[in-house]
C-alpha cells in the first residue's frame, strides 16, 4: 500500500486483487484500484482497462499486433535507432526530469501537474518504475512511468515532446519510440516473470473522439479489455467533513476522489499514449 498527503487529506492506495486489503491507522480516505469486484460498503465504479497476457512468446506476442504497431516498433529499434532504459526512480532527478516534461506535456493539454508526493509513496514502497525512449544521440524522446505489483506492470504516466514539434516526420518519430518502449517493457515483464501488462485505462464510449483515438492506438498491441472496479473508502471524521463541505461549496466537486482536480475520469494514461502516427 502507498501513503501520501494531498492538500486536505492523508490519502492511502491498494491496487489489484493480490493485495492485501487493510485499514490502516490515521488514513482519511483509502482507494482500491482494479479489483474484480467492489469492496463492501464502499463507493465504487467501473473501470475498464487493456491486458496483454504476457505467458505468450514474443513471437506470439508480436503476431497478435497489427501489421502497423509492429512495424513502427521494428523501424524504431532498426532504423530510428531508438535505445529504451530503465531508470532508478529512487533517483531525485530522474523524478525530477521526469515530472517537469510530463509537467510542460500536460499544460499543453489543460491538465494538471503530477502530485509529486504521490510519485515519492510509489517510490518508497518499490511499486514505482520509469522508462525512457531515447533517440541515437542519448536524447529522452518519452518517459513511461508504471505501477509493477508481484504479477502486473500498469502504464501510469507519459511524457513526451510530441506537442512541442511542429514537423510531422519529428513527431511520427516519437510516435514510433512511444511504441518501442511499450513493447520493451512488455518483454522485461514478462522476463521479471509477470502475467499482465496494464494499458493502465480504456474508454468504454462511443462519442468522444479523442479517446477513441486512444482505444485504437492501445489496440494495435492486442490484448482484450476487461471491466474492474475502482473503489474508494473515507475512513475519518476529516474525510467525511471535506467531502461534505466541498460538495457543498462546488456542487458535483469531492475532494476524496482519485485526483483533485478530475474526480469522476478514468485514470486514463496522459495524452502521450495516444500517439499513433
Amino acid at each position: 500500500m502507498i501513503v501520501y498527503k494531498s492538500r486536505f487529506l492523508r490519502r492511502g492506495e491498494v491496487w489489484f486483487e493480490s493485495e492485501p486489503v487493510r485499514t490502516p491507522a490515521a488514513v482519511d480516505w483509502l482507494a482500491h484500484h482494479q479489483l474484480p469486484r467492489p469492496v463492501p460498503a464502499a463507493r465504487w465504479r467501473y473501470f475498464h482497462t487493456l491486458l496483454v497476457d504476457l505467458s505468450a512468446s514474443p513471437e506470439e506476442l508480436l503476431a497478435s499486433m497489427s501489421k502497423d504497431t509492429a512495424y513502427k516498433i521494428r523501424r524504431a529499434r532498426d532504423k530510428d535507432k531508438v535505445i529504451c532504459h530503465w531508470l532508478d526512480p529512487r533517483d531525485p532527478l530522474v523524478l525530477d526530469n521526469f515530472e517537469e516534461l510530463h509537467n510542460r506535456s500536460a499544460a499543453l493539454n489543460g491538465l494538471g501537474p503530477l502530485h509529486r508526493a504521490r510519485l515519492n509513496s510509489m517510490v518508497a514502497a518499490g511499486v514505482l518504475g520509469i522508462a525512457v525512449a531515447s533517440d541515437s544521440k542519448g536524447c529522452p524522446l518519452v518517459y513511461h512511468a508504471y505501477y509493477r505489483s508481484s504479477h502486473r506492470s500498469c502504464a501510469l504516466f507519459a511524457a513526451s515532446i510530441f506537442r512541442e514539434l511542429a514537423d510531422s516526420a519529428a513527431r511520427n518519430a516519437i510516435g514510433r519510440a512511444n511504441r518501442l518502449l511499450f513493447w520493451s517493457e512488455m518483454l522485461r515483464s514478462r522476463e521479471q516473470g509477470l502475467r499482465y501488462f496494464d494499458f493502465g485505462g480504456w474508454y468504454p464510449g462511443a462519442t468522444d473522439p479523442a479517446l477513441l483515438k486512444i482505444n485504437q492506438f492501445k489496440r494495435g498491441f492486442g490484448g482484450n479489455v476487461v471491466r474492474e472496479c475502482e473503489c474508494e473508502q473515507i475512513l475519518s471524521i476529516r474525510g467525511w467533513v471535506i467531502s461534505k463541505v466541498a460538495q457543498w461549496l462546488r456542487p458535483g466537486r469531492d475532494l476524496t476522489a482519485w485526483q483533485d482536480t478530475s474526480p469522476e475520469t478514468d485514470r486514463l494514461p496522459e495524452p502521450a499514449l495516444s500517439h499513433n502516427n
